[in-house]
């Protein structure tokens, strides 16, 4: 178990530091390119993080998903929040502060809810998806090796 947590959790805390780090560095981030690059990543995470754990179970010959499913879902939404931090902390060059001088961690815009949301509701369902994906293809496989024993 504290394998599959250690797969999950650390690599999304370590490349959410890592994106804090490079945008408080204005000269990396004057066009926000990292700022583009740290959403990609919050899109992708989930397939990163199936295809992970599908290897890894089927290497342990496992034909339940569940834990892993949890823990897809929880690092997934852990790298939106933390992504979601990372843009409050930074606020497009204001830091800590919005257009309307109020603190953009307590009072998101719109914009800035609408995207945390729908990237919070695309990684629900690319989590659900691939798991029931990858624990279909782990019962395939594991009563295909039974029925050749």
């Amino acid at each position: 178990m504290l394998k599959l947590v250690s797969i999950n959790l650390l690599p999304i805390l370590i490349i959410n530091f890592l994106f804090f780090l490079f945008t408080q560095n204005t000269r990396l981030n004057d066009s926000g390119s990292i700022s583009f690059l740290q959403l990609l990543f919050e899109l992708f995470t989930p397939l990163l993080l199936v295809t992970m754990n599908y290897k890894m179970a089927v290497k342990k010959d496992r034909t339940y998903f569940i834990p892993n499913f949890f823990l897809i879902l929880i690092s997934s939404l852990l790298g939106i929040g933390l992504g979601f931090l990372n843009w409050g902390l930074d606020a497009g060059g204001y830091t800590l502060q919005n257009d309307l001088g109020g603190n953009i961690l307590l009072n998101p815009d719109a914009e800035t809810y609408g995207i945390v949301r729908l990237e919070a509701q695309i990684n629900v369902i690319v989590s659900i998806v691939g798991s029931l994906f990858c624990s279909i293809l782990l019962i395939i496989k594991y009563r295909k090796k039974r029925s050749l024993q």
